[in-house]
């Protein structure tokens, strides 16, 4: 099964696995989001810059996690790459490849989509960057605004017939197919970084 999660990765940029972090890790992901709900209290209770004054107040957050990792990031990234996800990646840019970040994304109630970006642009001399998205508690409602992907943006072969990749613009993307997933508490998806996505419009009434 993990190779044909790979073969998909390869073939459409995005893939979702179940249970990454099986049952017996769902503690930790629970205590990764309360530490992620800790470290963005933290956050927004430092003064704000003159830039930070000047956009306004955000309702997307983006919470770094640094090393040394507390127990449960450390045990969660364990079960993660202990299983499918971990085989996956391990086919996509092998054994030595390096963590370049870490944080817990938070999306308030009343947050505004995203514009559609890739998280690196195509360069065929780059090292392959693989974006893991791990969900810390249910995401079933897309009225909580889930990441939306689109499937077949991540290379120069998905823009025929010039064969070019192109960077995500909102027109593009209105013209392609985009999914996103329900995803149970320790499910991931995992995308190649060139992939467009968005994380979408909060209009639930829950964090």
């Amino acid at each position: 099964m993990s190779q044909l999660l790979e073969d998909a990765l390869s073939r459409d940029g995005v893939v979702v696995t179940r249970a990454a972090c099986p049952e017996a890790a769902s503690a930790a992901c629970a205590a990764c989001l309360a530490a992620g709900l800790e470290g963005l209290d933290r956050k927004l209770a430092l003064p704000q810059t003159m830039a930070e004054r000047m956009r306004g107040p955000s309702l997307r957050h983006f919470v770094p996690v640094c090393p040394p990792f507390a127990p449960c990031f450390a045990a969660a990234l364990r079960a993660a790459l202990a299983g499918e996800a971990g085989a996956i990646l391990v086919a996509a840019v092998g054994r030595d490849a390096e963590l370049r970040e870490l944080q817990v994304i938070v999306s308030e109630p009343g947050a505004a989509a995203q514009d559609v970006h890739s998280d690196s642009n195509f360069d065929i001399h780059a090292p392959r960057l693989v974006t893991v998205f791990i969900a810390l508690h249910d995401l079933l409602d897309e009225r909580m605004g889930p990441t939306r992907f689109w499937p077949n943006t991540h290379a120069p072969r998905c823009f025929p017939p010039g064969g070019v990749w192109l960077a995500p613009t909102a027109s593009l993307a209105a013209e392609r197919r985009s999914v996103w997933y329900a995803l149970r508490a320790g499910d991931a998806v995992l995308m190649d970084a060139r992939t467009w996505h968005r994380g979408g419009a909060n209009t639930s009434g829950t964090r």
